[in-house]
C-alpha cells in the first residue's frame, strides 16, 4: 500500500513518531517505510539515505524553534539567551532530539533561520576581539550537548535505572565527592537554571556589558 501525498517533511514526522515509541537506535529506513505504509524504495524519492533522514528530522526540530518575538534590530544579551533557551526547548520536544541534531549539519531554510538569528544577535553584542562564528559554534555545541545529557538522564530515570547507576558511582572506588557540582547534581536539580548558568559561563567576558548576563532572563 502506498500513501499519497508523502513528502520529506511528512516522513520526518513519521520518523519522529517512531522514535517517540521505540527510540532512535531502532529507527531504520526499512522500519520507516513500514511505519509510512510504503515500500522501502519509495522513501528514496524523498530521502537519499539514513543520514539524510536525520537531517530531515533535524529540520523538523529547528522548525519548532519560536523566534517570532526576537527583535533583530535591537540585539542584546537577554535576547541572545532567550534564543538559546528556545532552541533547547524545541529540541527537548522530540525524544532523543539532541542526538538527532548533533552532527546533522542540515542546510535547510529552518536550520539557517535559527543559526542566522543567533549569529545576528551575537554580532550585535560580542566584543570585537572574539569571532562571532566561534561563539555561535560553542553555543550550539553547548545547547546540543546539554540536551543530549538531559534526555539521556530522562530516559534512564523513566526506565527506573537512574538511581541504581548513581548508587554504583557513590559506592565505587572513585566515589563522587559530597555536594559535587557535577552532571548528577545538574541533571537532578533545576535544569532550567543550570542551563542558563552555563550560557552565562560561555558568554561572560565575551559580550558588551557582561553585567547584563547576571540579570534575570525573560521567557
Amino acid at each position: 500500500m502506498t500513501k499519497r501525498g508523502l513528502t520529506r517533511d511528512r516522513l520526518a514526522d513519521i520518523a519522529h513518531d517512531y522514535v517517540s515509541e521505540n527510540g532512535l537506535d531502532a529507527l531504520t529506513m526499512r522500519r520507516l517505510a513500514a511505519a509510512a505504509g510504503v515500500t522501502p524504495g519509495a522513501l528514496y524519492k524523498h530521502l537519499r539515505d539514513r543520514k539524510d533522514l536525520q537531517r530531515a528530522m533535524a529540520d523538523t526540530i529547528f522548525r519548532a524553534v519560536d523566534l517570532s518575538d526576537i527583535d533583530l534590530g535591537n540585539p542584546d544579551v537577554a535576547q541572545t539567551m532567550i534564543c538559546c533557551r528556545r532552541i533547547r526547548a524545541a529540541i527537548l520536544r522530540f525524544r532523543e532530539g539532541g542526538r538527532v541534531v548533533a552532527g546533522s549539519y542540515s542546510p535547510s531554510p529552518e536550520t539557517i533561520r535559527v543559526s542566522s538569528t543567533l549569529t545576528t544577535l551575537l554580532r550585535g553584542v560580542v566584543l570585537p576581539q572574539f569571532g562571532v562564528g566561534e561563539i555561535v559554534l560553542v553555543l550550539r555545541s553547548y545547547i546540543t550537548g546539554f540536551v543530549i545529557e538531559e534526555q539521556a538522564y530522562l530516559e534512564l530515570s523513566n526506565a527506573g535505572e537512574w538511581d541504581s547507576l548513581v548508587a554504583r558511582i557513590s559506592t565505587g572506588d572513585h566515589a563522587r565527592q559530597e555536594g559535587a557540582d557535577d552532571v548528577l547534581a545538574i541533571m537532578t536539580g533545576d535544569r532550567d537554571l543550570r542551563f542558563a548558568d552555563g550560557l552565562r559561563a560561555v558568554l561572560y567576558g565575551k559580550v558588551r556589558d557582561s553585567a547584563n548576563i547576571l540579570a534575570p532572563v525573560r521567557n
